[in-house]
């Protein structure tokens, strides 16, 4: 009897060990034991209680009530902005929402008396929703510094300084950059007969209207010219047109007209021709990324305006230099999304008629340079996508990334673990005892 004493012994302590290993109940619900980020086994629902409520009273914001926390209490209707939601609470803006989620709002915008109290949620168009707690200003600010801000307008000036009397036939008007920065005939070019005026209308600063050639748009010609000299907003130039061949007028601004500044009354046009802007479109914007973004831009603007669309079509290229083509495509590219802006102003026979708009402030569209710069930020944003997908994809198939993963198991099957071994180490210490 003695001698099974010691086995006895041994086995108890053995039982014991995976007595003591096996996983705990949390509760009367029977689910095993959860091991907090310290180590310690959650299984008293009140610590878990006082941990959230800690939590809740560290994110508490600043607001006109005494109780007003940065985290949602159970059954609350409001959240605020970048703080977390519990289970119950309204969704916030820019956090995650959560289940039996409630109406939105954004940081600060509502005030309560209590933690269970709600007070009334900011309606579409209530105008009582608050950004960034600057106010309704700063949200549109924000999707204009994105997508770009309403279009600039145009009026013509309330004064008309001739320089030039009129002729006996129609006036035709030419704007002289719509706006500062815009450096652009409107339109680009147009068709008249003798004894016409034409009508230039300054609509910026620091601009000017200088006959030119065909073969040099950017130089002032000696035969029969004409310049306006530098004038300000609000400066009317006039020449009565003497001829129907072509006549080139730039801006003689320093770089203004290099930059693509230049116009032409009774273009040379070459219909369906290969040297034709429609014929030359494709192969320019095929060597200019700037024209092929330019382009598919002006094609979701005068989707629902066909006449707007092909306007332009015919200026024959043939005999311009190379260098100009791009700025040629441009221009045109240009009054295209001014036509489709105002298309009170295009006539059937394709002239442009200015003063069909009355009373009525002309719109002014984008010009190259601030389309490509609102697309920039959202290449960029959809470029970075697939990138970091490629990243987490790669970083996922690394041996850290799978040593990381296999350290993710239960609390409880880590307690479980390192109880078995415990229990064993005893049972063969007890065994040598013997």
């Amino acid at each position: 009897m003695v001698h099974f004493t010691p086995y006895l012994v041994a086995s108890l302590g053995l039982l014991s060990g995976v007595a003591n290993a096996l996983p705990r109940p949390d509760s009367s619900i029977n689910e095993p034991a959860v091991s907090a980020p310290n180590g310690t086994p959650i299984t008293d629902t009140a610590g878990a209680s006082a941990t959230a409520s800690s939590s809740s009273s560290s994110g508490s914001m600043m607001s006109d009530s005494s109780m007003s926390s940065g985290s949602s209490s159970y059954g609350s209707s409001d959240s605020s902005m970048s703080s977390g939601s519990s289970y119950g609470s309204g969704s916030s803006s820019g956090s995650g929402s959560s289940y039996g989620s409630g109406g939105n709002s954004w940081q600060g915008s509502t005030t309560t008396t209590s933690a269970w109290q709600s007070s009334s949620t900011p309606s579409y168009g209530s105008g009582n929703s608050n950004w960034g707690n600057s106010g309704y200003n700063d949200c549109v600010q924000q999707c204009m510094a994105s997508y770009g801000g309403l279009p600039a307008t145009y009026t013509p000036p309330p004064t008309v300084t001739n320089a030039v009397s009129s002729g006996s036939g129609a006036t035709h008007t030419v704007i002289v950059a719509p706006t500062q920065g815009v450096l652009r005939y409107v339109p680009f070019v147009l068709n008249a007969s003798v004894g016409d005026t034409i009508q230039f209308m300054w609509g910026a600063n620091n601009h000017t209207v200088t006959k030119s050639s065909e073969l040099t748009p950017c130089n002032k010609t000696l035969d029969t010219p004409f310049s306006s000299g530098e004038q300000n907003l609000g400066f009317v130039f006039t020449q009565v047109v003497n001829d129907t061949n072509p006549t080139f007028f730039y801006c003689g601004t320093p770089t203004h007209c290099q930059k693509g500044m230049f116009g032409i009354i009774n273009p040379p046009n070459a219909f369906q021709a290969p040297t034709s802007v429609s014929g030359m479109m494709q192969s320019i914007a095929a060597n200019n990324s700037d024209v092929m973004g330019y382009a598919a831009y002006t094609q979701t603007q005068t989707a629902n305006n066909s006449n707007a669309a092909s306007w332009g079509k015919n200026i024959d290229l043939a005999t311009l230099p190379e260098w100009s083509h791009q700025y040629v495509a441009e221009n045109v590219l240009y009054t295209r999304n001014f036509l489709a802006a105002n298309p009170e102003v295009l006539q059937d026979d394709g002239s442009v008629n200015l003063g069909a708009s009355g009373s009525t402030p002309l719109m002014i569209p984008q010009d190259l340079s601030a389309v490509l710069s609102n697309a920039a930020p959202a290449s960029a944003s959809a470029s970075a996508t697939p990138a970091v997908a490629s990243a987490a994809a790669a970083a996922a198939s690394s041996p850290a990334a799978s040593t990381t993963a296999a350290a993710a198991n239960s609390g409880a099957l880590s307690i479980s673990s390192s109880k078995v071994a415990v229990g064993l180490v005893a049972a063969v210490a007890t065994l040598m005892m013997m």
